[in-house]
């Protein structure tokens, strides 16, 4: 078996943009820490719902993942718990396989192809099949609603386990522990199968994209390949150079999608006026977030290239602000310290543990943790701009306009 170069990690960006498949093949695969603490969580996790481990064990232990250390802390042991919590609730009396291979090579196309799903939970009684997914990052929270990357298991394991029993249901859940957050997603069997064609035919594309001579942005047949969009670009590795992405930026601040690289870097932001005000802000802010991305990503890729001993033309490598200054040996300097007869408030800061150590540290008592709690406050979110397909409750702002307007009433 093999892993799918058309993965279901990646299904939300080659699923929508085809040709960025061609483009990323031309950059290497790396990781970042927080990719490398996600999988070090994955590992505990798996291992202790594997083996029965007492996943406390691993407190204190040092990893080395994709070449970044580790420690094992006590918020990384309550996240994996909180998880392995819900695995082990909703696989009560049903069959539990954890680390999944499941074969996903007749949706893409690509022989021998597999994903790895998280946890598969087979309720054979319920005819149900069940997908959980565990994500360990702590930006927004990820909705299990139609998504790809769970729809692509859960088609590999209905594949694979589909000769126990004629499934009638699929359930998909992600947890998010760090954010306290757990999504879930129920259908038929028949609508994931209607999903699946949906894979294939994306798959294709992929396909004869790869086919194609890439090397000509603007002709029409190789524009058809590429979609920039938020989703599908924010972990793009070909984002900084990606010319239908460029194409899309350059755009947005109010040219043509057709430009040079010396007419985009002499383009102003177009200035919205009373008339054009309103539907120039609808259109910009809808793309607020991917210009924002493709700017780090810019910037990330000239460093990149500037690391890697490549000349870009203006710019160059300096030496950043210092790290902030640390103890060599923290021992040496408390007897230091003895020796210059200092008091214990003198050598030491002490400070209350916050409201979130004592939430955990109370977790198991929660009639201890009810009186502590009452002793907490915490001040309302501050309004942020969302798309209107956001699940939150919208907020209800009176504006400044209508304040005088009862200020004049009262006056009258």
């Amino acid at each position: 078996m093999a892993h799918a170069k058309l993965s279901p990690s990646g299904a939300h960006r080659w699923m929508a943009c085809p040709g960025s498949v061609v483009l990323e093949a031309a950059y290497p695969d790396d990781s970042s820490i927080y990719a490398a603490e996600g999988t070090l969580a994955h590992e505990i996790a798996s291992e202790s719902l594997l083996n029965d481990t007492y996943t406390p064990v691993y407190l204190g232990t040092k990893h080395t993942v994709d070449g970044f250390d580790f420690t094992v802390g006590q918020d990384m042991i309550d996240h994996v718990l909180d998880y392995m919590k819900l695995v082990r609730e909703l696989s009560q009396g049903k069959t539990l396989y954890v680390e999944s291979k499941v074969p996903i090579g007749h949706l893409t196309g690509e022989e021998g192809a597999t994903g790895t799903s998280d946890v598969v939970i087979v309720d054979v009684a319920g005819r149900n099949l069940s997908i959980v997914d565990l994500k360990y990052g702590v930006g927004v929270a990820v909705d299990a609603t139609n998504n790809p990357q769970l729809m692509m298991y859960a088609l590999g394991a209905l594949e694979m386990y589909g000769v126990l029993c004629d499934f009638d249901t699929v359930s998909m859940y992600i947890h998010m522990p760090r954010l306290n957050y757990v999504g879930e997603c129920h259908m038929t069997t028949e609508d994931l199968l209607k999903f699946a064609d949906q894979v294939r035919e994306a798959a294709g594309y992929v396909q004869l994209a790869q086919s194609l001579d890439m090397s000509d942005p603007t002709d029409d047949l190789v524009k058809g390949f590429f979609t920039p969009g938020e989703k599908q670009c924010r972990f793009c590795k070909a984002k900084a150079t990606c010319p239908a992405l460029r194409a899309e930026m350059t755009e947005v601040v109010g040219g043509s999608a057709a430009a040079t690289l010396d007419e985009f870097e002499a383009f102003l932001p177009e200035v919205p006026d009373m008339q054009t005000g309103d539907n120039y802000l609808s259109i910009a802010m809808a793309k607020v977030g991917l210009v924002e991305d493709w700017c780090k990503a810019v910037r990330a890729e000239v460093e990149r290239r500037l690391l890697a001993g490549q000349k870009i033309d203006g710019f160059k490598l300096v030496e950043g602000r210092k790290g902030n200054r640390k103890w060599k040996d923290e021992a040496e300097v408390e007897a230091l310290f003895k020796s210059f007869r200092l008091r214990q408030d003198e050598m030491y800061d002490m400070s209350l543990i916050s409201p979130t150590k004592a939430e955990k540290m109370f977790k198991s008592n929660p009639k201890r943790w009810e009186k502590v709690e009452a002793l907490t406050s915490r001040s309302d979110g501050k309004p942020s701009v969302a798309f209107a397909s956001d699940k939150r409750s919208e907020l209800t702002v009176q504006s400044v306009a209508d304040d005088f307007s009862d200020l004049i009433k009262t006056a009258n």
